[in-house]
């Protein structure tokens, strides 16, 4: 019979080799190396490296990884299973193991990125409780002084940069922009504004001049939010969070907040602009279009939420 368990100091790096499997064998080694580095100095997280063992055969026969987010969030790897297992029924065991364990750690929302051709183990994550929810859009466009007709507008912003003493207000703010979106609404349900500024400053602390929120001149009510922060490459800067109040929007505000995210990068010395769109938010899909940028790669996002767990408006 099969069993799961939490991997122990010796089954981490096999459990990790398999999760790499996919990767040709000289990268799959370096891989799992800078994993275990990784997790030596404690910015990867393996308390949810999960594994299964069976009493007839020697090994890992499979294993799933969850690593928690700020934000009560999750980000689930996709199982691997050793070969001669039943993919279905051994990734099926460790999922429904790890949603226990995530549920139990107060996590909302669990979400998995895969690469949409791969149906099989699609229909699997589908059949263990991640349900395909949308595909999320990979986006960039070179940095280029805005052009005169993006900066047409019917209402002229003041910037508010980013201070802890005003995380409360971002926090607001961020919740309205929430309100009526097309971008993962089934997410938004269940997050609070401090979820959604805890989850972009988990890799580096927010810093003034590229979170800030936006209000019309003359007034002290917000109308929008714009979080920028460093990409992975070295010369471009990721599109975080871009958001406007409902009633505030369709005035050219978020085209106001593109150049000003143009701007910024600029100044830093980047020449691209990277951002991850909902397939289904064809409004800020058109907005990006339009201001320049093209999509490079997608993910298929399957997401199970905590079944306890109470939406924000209850």
């Amino acid at each position: 019979m099969l069993q799961v368990s939490r991997a122990n100091l010796h089954e981490i790096t096999p459990a990790l080799a398999l999760l790499y499997g996919r990767w040709p064998a000289v990268e799959r080694d370096r891989l799992v190396r800078e994993a275990l580095q990784s997790a030596a100095r404690q910015a990867l997280d393996l308390k949810h490296l999960l594994i299964v063992r069976s009493p007839s055969s020697d090994g890992v026969r499979g294993a799933a990884l969850g690593i928690e987010r700020p934000g009560r969030e999750a980000v689930v790897w996709l199982p691997a299973v050793a070969e001669g297992e039943s993919f279905d029924g051994v990734a099926g065991l460790l999922l429904t193991a790890l949603s226990e364990r995530l549920d139990q750690a107060g996590v909302v929302c669990s979400v998995v990125f895969v690469e949409p051709s791969l149906r099989t183990e699609r229909s699997m994550l589908t059949f263990a409780g991640y349900p395909s929810l949308a595909d999320l859009c990979l986006m960039q466009a070179n940095v280029a002084p805005p052009s005169a007709s993006r900066l047409r507008l019917t209402e002229s912003l003041e910037a508010i940069p980013w201070n802890e003493t005003l995380s409360g207000e971002f926090a607001a703010v961020i919740e309205q922009t929430q309100q009526e979106a097309h971008d993962c609404p089934e997410v938004g349900a269940y997050r609070t504004g401090q979820d959604v500024l805890a989850s972009h400053g988990a890799n580096a602390s927010p810093q003034p001049d590229l979170w800030h929120l936006y209000r019309a001149t003359g007034s002290n009510e917000p109308v929008a939010v714009l979080l920028l922060g460093e990409s992975s490459g070295p010369d471009e800067l990721e599109i975080q969070y871009l958001g406007v109040v409902p009633a505030a929007r369709r005035r050219g505000v978020a085209r106001r907040l593109l150049a000003e995210a143009r701007g910024i990068a600029g100044l830093r010395g980047k020449t691209r602009l990277h951002v991850a769109v909902e397939s289904r938010n064809q409004p800020a899909r058109a907005l990006y279009e339009a201001d320049g940028f093209h999509e490079f790669r997608r993910y298929a996002i399957h997401l199970r939420l905590n079944p306890h767990a109470a939406p924000v408006a209850s």
